[in-house]
């Protein structure tokens, strides 16, 4: 029991500091429609100093005491998969679940999966070209293989 405490304790001091715990070398994505994703996580971290909460929205969303969401997210370890919450408008009984989920989140409106890639995605990898003259993939082919 103790043991477990400290780990839970330390877990979340970690995650807490923004540190990268437990980040994964490589996130595969392989439902995407033009062919599967591989984001070199790990990278976007370390070698280009992405924040968690960049992406992981729901980390702060929990910082700020937000628990709308925290069916998904019960702490600043992601539990979650974007696609719990970002549904594929593909799938064929998005409206059902789209509109039970926006009841059971509260909330008026949640971007498909689609829309929550690309627009984070394309967005950042945008502004990081503009300000800092990096190559992120912007057009399809950059980030979709296959």
């Amino acid at each position: 029991m103790g043991k477990r405490v400290v780990a839970l304790v330390v877990a979340g001091v970690v995650g807490a500091g923004g540190v990268a715990w437990g980040v994964q070398d490589e996130v595969v994505l392989p439902r995407a429609r033009r062919g599967v994703v591989v984001l070199p996580h790990r990278k976007h971290v370390e070698q280009w100093g992405v924040r968690c909460e960049q992406c992981h929205h729901n980390i702060v969303m929990i910082r700020q005491g937000q628990t709308d969401c925290k069916g998904c997210h019960m702490n600043t370890v992601h539990e979650g998969l974007c696609h719990d919450c970002h549904l594929s408008n593909r799938q064929e009984d998005y409206a059902k679940r789209y509109t039970a989920l926006k009841k059971r989140l509260g909330v008026q409106k949640i971007p498909t999966l689609f829309k929550a890639f690309h627009g984070l995605c394309r967005g950042c990898h945008a502004e990081a070209n503009r300000k800092e003259g990096r190559k992120a993939p912007y057009e399809c082919g950059g980030c979709h293989k296959g």
